[in-house]
């Protein structure tokens, strides 16, 4: 069956679910929106989704699991009809975020994508750089969102400070560090201070002059966000090493 779909700006096409389907969401997230439809060919022929309920257990996946920020609560899910065919459509609005990233690479050129055209292109680090720092500006927003986990500690950063040699209070470091909203709940600042979040710190450490072949990539990221600075910014001074070359000269 033909069908009248022609992908866009707005619009992609999907046979059935695939991992370009995540990378789709993200860059409609990041752009202005959009709509993509499983069940349709390349050709924009009618294919249908065969096994709906699975595929609706990986799109529920996709969403709560591989992206950051969650787009959980913005991203809709409707089942279409096609004549005899089923298909799925994923409705993604532009995120009110200001970036959105597939959660297992960050916030990186391989995590950031953007909608031109009817193609999902990587954005530039500069972009990236402007978007994220953006993220920190809003500093109503740190404090008032509530945080994702409920389970949140800060054994961590009670250490760091203690290794400064400053004290925190049990009864007051919460009030003093704004790590509660009006609700009473913990915010977002709470959960980037917490022993447990989603902000990744990786050192990548390559082989040769370019960046063809990974030998190390360690992430020290995922909890306390002042520790991991620290533990990143030592690794760095530790791989500083000035080489010097006597081989043209006697010692």
């Amino acid at each position: 069956m033909s069908s009248y779909y022609t992908e866009s700006e707005y619009l992609e096409l999907k046979e059935r679910f695939t991992e370009n389907i995540l990378r789709s969401t993200v860059a409609f997230l990041n752009s202005e929106g959009g709509q993509i439809i499983i069940g349709i060919n390349d050709n924009g022929d009618v294919v249908g989704v065969s096994d709906v309920d699975d595929t609706l257990k990986k799109i529920s996946d996709m969403l709560t699991m591989q992206i950051e920020p969650n787009p959980q609560d913005i991203v809709t899910i409707n089942l279409k009809f096609a004549g005899d065919n089923r298909l799925i459509a994923i409705n993604v609005p532009k995120g009110p975020a200001s970036i959105y990233c597939i959660r297992k690479y960050g916030f990186s050129t391989a995590g950031c994508l953007i909608r031109i055209g009817s193609t999902n292109r990587s954005m530039t680090p500069e972009q990236i750089r402007i978007r994220y720092e953006k993220s920190f500006d809003a500093d109503e927003r740190m404090l008032k969102v509530s945080a994702k986990y409920g389970d949140i500690s800060f054994r961590n950063l009670k250490i760091y400070y203690s290794e400064y040699g400053f004290h925190l209070d049990d009864n007051s470091f919460e009030v003093n560090f704004n790590l509660r909203n009006d609700s009473g709940k913990y915010n977002l600042l709470a959960e980037l201070l917490s022993d447990r979040n989603n902000v990744p710190m990786i050192f990548v450490k390559f082989r040769g002059d370019d960046k063809a072949s990974i030998s190390e990539r360690s992430d020290y990221g995922n909890g306390c966000i002042l520790v991991a600075y620290e533990k990143l910014k030592n690794r760095l001074i530790a791989e500083n090493i000035c080489r010097t070359d006597t081989s043209m000269r006697p010692r």
